[in-house]
């Protein structure tokens, strides 16, 4: 009976969603999570927590684990962290955590978020998925769309998910350090790219979903022409780099702050990226998406770029 609840609540939640928000439409920053599949994981499926500080002891971090409840691999489990991990817990349902544990290997999956119950926390991931330029400081760096938002603490960000985060999740499941999958939307997937560009062994899989490149003057397009001039010889690295198509008549939300990165900035980056030795560079795009509903509508593509193709769905 409360499995049968949640996947009508789950339901009529992603109805509702649908209904209320035009396809371009911004997520309303204030939801609260609210009642999850985390609270009652379906079958196959068991969930653990990991909880952190950041380094300055401001922020405090929840990560929700999905852990596949069946042994380990031999070399063990795949992963998949996605930030944004409070969003993206209310985009699950069981049926579609039930079709990702029928696949061959199913990855541990990894939810990186704020330890409240904010449905995106504007201000602190502002800080941590976005870079600093060259000779900024990040204690006096400012987000250009919110200057009373702090920003410039990605490199940061990244050492706990690497020096901190991954080792307590292999203390609680077996990991396989060679399927690692790093997944962000927005500035997350701004963090996504400057994270390969900075530290490009730490993944093998970088999906950026909408990744925004205008960001404090493109500073993360002029990392990433570092890169390619670097000419790194990458190990097998696939990057996925999804955007949406919004309808034409779509209203365009222009916000001080925000310069639009030009037209040809995207083909360029991805043209120049597939020189790199040993980078798999692949783009896809969702027409009639804006921005904002991309986050929900890539994270059962995120599922299949890590475990293959799911099972469909059971017949009603």
């Amino acid at each position: 009976m409360r499995a049968r609840y949640l996947k009508w609540l789950s339901a009529l939640s992603l109805l509702l969603a649908m209904v209320a928000m035009p396809a371009w439409a911004q997520p309303d920053l204030s939801q609260r999570i609210g009642r999850t599949v985390a609270d009652a994981p379906p079958p196959g499926w068991r969930t653990d927590d990991v909880r952190l500080r950041s380094a300055d002891g401001e922020r405090r971090y929840r990560v929700r684990l999905f852990i596949p409840d069946r042994v380990a691999p031999a070399t063990g489990f795949p992963v998949l962290w996605m930030l944004d991990g409070n969003a993206v817990l209310m985009t699950l349902g069981p049926d579609l955590l039930q079709r990702l544990s029928g696949t061959p290997q199913p990855p541990v999956i990894a939810l990186i978020a704020y330890d409240n119950d904010l449905r995106i926390d504007a201000a602190a991931r502002s800080l941590d998925y976005t870079p600093a330029k060259p000779g900024e400081n990040p204690a006096v760096a400012r987000d250009p769309l919110s200057p009373d938002r702090r920003s410039g603490g990605a490199d940061a960000f990244l050492a706990l998910i690497t020096t901190q985060l991954r080792p307590a999740v292999t203390h609680r499941v077996p990991i396989d350090p060679a399927r690692q999958t790093l997944w962000g939307h927005s500035y997350g997937g701004l963090f996504v790219l400057h994270t390969l560009f900075r530290q490009p062994e730490a993944f093998q899989q970088y999906i950026a979903v909408e990744p925004s490149l205008w960001w404090n003057e493109g500073v993360v397009v002029k990392e990433a022409e570092r890169f390619v001039a670097d000419s790194p010889r990458l190990g097998s690295t696939r990057l996925l780099i999804w955007n949406g198509i919004p309808p034409a008549d779509a209203p365009r939300r222009e916000r001080p702050g925000r310069t639009p990165a030009p037209p040809d900035t995207l083909p360029n980056l991805v043209s120049a990226l597939r020189g790199v030795p040993g980078l798999q560079v692949e783009t896809r795009q969702w027409p009639g998406l804006g921005h904002g509903p991309m986050l929900g509508a890539t994270v059962s593509p995120a599922f299949e770029a890590v475990a293959g193709p799911l099972p469909d769905p059971p017949p009603r």
